[in-house]
């Protein structure tokens, strides 16, 4: 699969001539990503492309390796998928792409190398990892009390997809009309591009799995993967779904909160909360997973509710795991019951409210009406 060099320049010269088209105000920091990000990220993306024909050169028997039984954890954001996500990948038996590798090393030999790097740093006390952590903390302070990232944790590997400019997080980049069809995998472009794209997709797990281990079952959690499950199912024929969902009341305004703190990280957006655009996404990805999920046998899926995994995820990750034939090791018991105890004292430090978002009930009702008759969702409000 090939870079979208063309979608990528007409974007960026939409950024400086219709900028105005997207509800963004001219900013120092926007024209400071104008000069910056395209020379960056194109030098970046020469360098994974060099990467990747080493990879071809030294390690080309990647393309054998067999992604057995994959995982793929999706549903509409905010509805527990990484809390679900970061419980099974302390499973040995599972493994996931994290940040670091997603941004920076999606080859082999980029991730050889930066396991080397690591190996010398712990040698010397891990100077180079406090750094690294001391500056996450300052880079994802305020992130954090919606979303607990890191470099060194799994992460969404939707995002792997920005190295051929095809993944829906782009839009937080470039908030354009012609970003909007990644968000409609399935149903918005053509198979050749669907196929290209989920091709790419698959040998960057291959990669991962070369080199952390062939034997181990892969795990991903994207709530942008709720527009792709028939091309996972295409793509990995024995692949397994975990589709969280969770009530509109509250998950979409959660949603809403998180995505606009996205947005707002690169423009200057001149409504605090952009409340239309993420509402077109995210009831495409309530609506759509939910109904095709329904054409694949019920021992490939799941449809977990994050009422229970919030208050029994102990017991969920059990059922999923049965479900799937998947045994649950003696080492990952400890796991699953501190998990179980942390349920019970948690409460997340991230706060909105319907107002502020200038959204009502009746409008999430209106707009989600079968959801909650289709699950029992209720229609009052959670304190």
């Amino acid at each position: 699969m090939v870079f979208k060099f063309g979608l990528f320049l007409k974007l960026y010269i939409k950024s400086i001539f219709a900028y105005h088209k997207v509800n963004a105000r001219f900013s120092r920091g926007h024209i400071l990503f104008l000069i910056f990000f395209p020379p960056f990220f194109i030098l970046l993306e020469l360098i994974h492309r060099f990467c990747f024909l080493l990879d071809a050169l030294f390690f080309s028997d990647f393309r054998k390796v067999v992604v057995k039984s994959p995982v793929f954890i999706v549903g509409y954001p905010r509805s527990g998928t990484t809390h679900l996500h970061r419980l099974m990948t302390r499973d040995d038996r599972f493994t996931s792409l994290r940040l670091w590798e997603i941004l920076f090393a999606p080859s082999i030999v980029q991730k050889k190398a930066f396991l080397l790097l690591g190996r010398f740093d712990r040698r010397m006390g891990s100077p180079l990892y406090r750094k690294a952590c001391a500056w996450e903390e300052k880079m994802f302070a305020e992130a954090r009390k919606m979303h607990p990232i890191s470099h060194f944790e799994a992460e969404e590997d939707e995002i792997i997809l920005i190295h051929i400019f095809s993944s829906a997080f782009q839009s937080f980049l470039f908030p354009f009309e012609e970003m909007r069809r990644f968000a409609h995998f399935d149903t918005a472009l053509t198979r050749s591009e669907k196929q290209g794209i989920m091709r790419f997709y698959k040998n960057c797990i291959r990669r991962h799995l070369y080199v952390f281990g062939p034997e181990k079952y892969y795990v991903s959690k994207n709530p942008a993967f709720s527009s792709k499950i028939d091309s996972l199912y295409e793509t990995f024929p024995d692949a397994k779904i975990i589709c969280m969902v969770r009530n509109p009341l509250e998950a979409v305004p959660s949603a809403i909160s998180w995505m606009t703190h996205n947005f707002q990280q690169f423009h200057d957006m001149k409504d605090r909360y952009e409340t239309e655009r993420i509402l077109g996404w995210i009831s495409h990805w309530y609506t759509y997973p939910v109904a095709r999920l329904k054409n694949y046998p019920e021992s490939v899926r799941v449809i977990a509710p994050y009422e229970e995994l919030a208050a029994d995820p102990k017991g969920l990750v059990t059922k999923i795991y049965g479900h799937f034939g998947f045994e649950i090791p003696p080492v990952f018991a400890p796991v699953l019951d501190e998990a179980q105890q942390r349920a019970a004292g948690y409460q997340s430090a991230h706060q909105y409210t319907l107002e502020r978002m200038g959204l009502t009930r009746e409008r999430i009702f209106s707009k989600f009406n079968k959801t909650f008759d289709e699950f029992g969702f209720s229609r009052k409000m959670a304190s």
